[in-house]
């Protein structure tokens, strides 16, 4: 039953995340004619796109605190590709990942098509360039998320986070943003740091393949309440680093119970599906 499951959803996702790339490959000519505002159908398709694999995956989601608004800077722990469908699903952003993704069979064309800004986590004069792409796109209005501990988790705590690409934001002592992201899965499914936390050795494709038999899982997404501003990175990272960490619910694993996965609360806004967008 599981092998069904996971089998009829990735046939889903392929055909979904296909039928998008080709709807904004089809459209981006007549954007660009008509109103010239290609960032507003990027949107509008990435967001639709992460909307559905919600849907596909199970996923229910429930968010804390309101988002932010684009433009936006969004610091947030990380602990798997599900975080980008996650934050997507809520907000409207670009995303900063390794230079490696972008050489990716299809996932790196795909990442390249939705402006994702990368950046060469080798090269030390790489993060000049990404600083400049960053402060670009917060021209365009638009909102970057930047996964600061610069790898994913299994998410029993947040890693210091590195500062390097935060170097625009104190610089310019502008507001950043953060998040805090935690996964639980049914107790009688593999634990959410097995299933959906994507770190060490992990392959992606057998992940993602593992992930699609759950019957779901919950994801947690609570914005900071109020953004950190300081003029030197690191001192930056570091704030943003503790207030992460101040709000952040370890991941479950099997066997153990963790009392702050509250999904019920007032402030919380469940959802079985689609939901609005609002170094």
């Amino acid at each position: 039953m599981k092998y069904l499951r996971a089998s009829f959803r990735m046939c889903a996702w392929c055909g979904v995340s296909a039928g998008l790339y080709l709807l904004w490959l089809v459209g981006l000519p007549v954007v660009f004619v008509v109103s010239a505002d290609a960032e507003r159908w990027r949107n509008w398709v990435f967001g639709a796109w992460a909307r559905a694999a919600v849907q596909i995956m199970g996923m229910k989601v429930t968010v804390r605190n309101p988002a932010p608004e684009p433009p936006f800077l969004l610091v947030s722990n990380h602990l798997s590709y599900v975080d980008v469908i996650l934050l997507q699903s809520q907000v409207n952003c670009t995303f900063i990942a390794k230079s490696e993704v972008a050489g990716w069979p299809i996932v790196g064309r795909l990442c390249r098509s939705m402006k994702t800004i990368f950046v060469d986590r080798n090269r030390k004069r790489d993060a000049l360039r990404a600083n400049t792409h960053i402060a670009r796109a917060m021209t365009r209005a638009s909102g970057v998320v930047l996964f600061a501990e610069g790898t994913s988790t299994k998410g029993e705590t947040v890693l210091p986070f590195r500062s390097a690409l935060l170097e625009c934001a104190a610089k310019n002592q502008l507001p950043v943003h953060f998040a805090s992201i935690s996964y639980l899965t049914p107790a009688d499914e593999l634990s959410a740091d097995r299933s959906i936390c994507w770190w060490g050795k992990m392959t992606l494709p057998g992940h993602v393949f593992r992930l699609l038999q759950l019957s779901g899982f919950k994801a947690s997404l609570v914005f900071g309440p109020a953004p950190v501003v300081a003029a030197d990175r690191r001192e930056l990272a570091v704030q943003l680093w503790s207030a992460v960490t101040a709000q952040f619910t370890p991941v479950v694993r099997s066997g153990e119970f963790v009392s702050g996965f509250d999904l019920r609360g007032s402030e919380s806004n469940e959802q079985s599906g689609l939901s609005p967008l609002s170094e």
